[in-house]
């Protein structure tokens, strides 16, 4: 007998039965699998087991459900595989068959970190559109660090994401430190301004700060700041607003992860930075593996 296995949210660990009809699943308890989770909607989706293959079916959720990468159409039949995660509001959940010790790493990638306790941020309910959009980043971003990719690849994927989900954003930029000597070694970006070789590709006096100070920069407002060194600096390149992150291993700094917009006011929230606090995380421990297989391949 076919099962749904609960991987992640309020009810992980448990399992259910799969029927040899239709199977719907949601919040409210009409359902055949009911989840209690605010996030999963009342009625989520359906899932219909024909021979050996699953399909499933998103019920204009309003959370979406997220798989293979993407948030699958409302109201369409999608072929899943078994042991597969899926993302339905704040809960990962696999049909079929148990999954083995490969699903941790991306378990461990969309487990949310919370800050000094508080689950408002980001992942609230999505109450709007904008929730949705951070949470879709979330899970992309967790998928692309899985692969089996060049670390160049990897960020410039996740840069590639942000810049879709985030249009506010107008450049964002990866800056790779030698640990030791505190060097740049790397730059990986990516810009809606591609075509204007003369502007550098962020600032570096934010940058800097960052580096030596071990904390992050956000300027929602470049025109409001006053009696800062960088007030001069960031009207001098067109900066609006701006937001950069120390990554950091430990106590070694590793880079710089840096976005910024020319064309908006009020680009970046408390709520962009419990995001961006998030991603650095799973960055680094990318740049930890990048440097260790570097190290065994020397």
């Amino acid at each position: 007998m076919a099962r749904l296995y609960i991987l992640n949210g309020p009810d992980m660990g448990r399992s259910y039965k799969i029927l040899d009809g239709p199977t719907y699943l949601g919040r409210s308890i009409d359902n055949d699998i009911q989840i209690e989770d605010k996030t999963v909607s009342r009625r989520h989706l359906r899932i219909v087991k024909k021979g050996s293959k699953y399909l499933l079916m998103d019920l204009k959720s309003r959370s979406g459900t997220f798989y293979n990468g993407i948030y699958l159409s409302s109201g369409i039949d999608h072929e899943v595989k078994e042991a597969v995660p899926i993302a339905i509001g704040m809960s990962v959940i696999c049909i079929g068959r148990e999954p083995g010790e490969e699903i941790a790493p991306f378990l461990d990638s969309v487990e949310p970190i919370w800050e000094s306790g508080d689950q408002s941020g980001m992942f609230q309910v999505h109450k709007e559109r904008t929730n949705q959009k951070k949470l879709e980043l979330f899970y992309r971003v967790a998928a692309t660090l899985l692969k089996q990719s060049p670390l160049d690849e990897v960020l410039e994927e996740i840069l590639d994401h942000i810049l879709e989900l985030l249009g506010r954003i107008d450049r964002g930029v990866f800056i790779l430190f030698d640990p030791d000597t505190k060097i740049a070694t790397k730059v990986i970006s990516k810009s809606y301004d591609q075509c204007n070789e003369s502007i550098p590709l962020y600032c570096g006096d934010v940058v800097e700060r960052v580096i030596k100070n071990k904390r992050p920069v956000v300027v929602s407002n470049a025109r409001s700041l006053q009696e800062d060194a960088l007030t001069d600096t960031l009207k001098t390149l067109n900066i609006e607003s701006v937001i950069c992150l120390p990554l950091i291993s430990g106590s070694r700094i590793m880079g710089a992860m840096y976005f910024d917009s020319r064309r908006r006011l009020y680009g970046f929230s408390r709520d962009d930075v419990l995001l961006f606090k998030n991603l650095s995380r799973r960055i680094v421990g990318a740049l930890e593996k990048a440097i260790l297989a570097s190290d065994q391949n020397a």
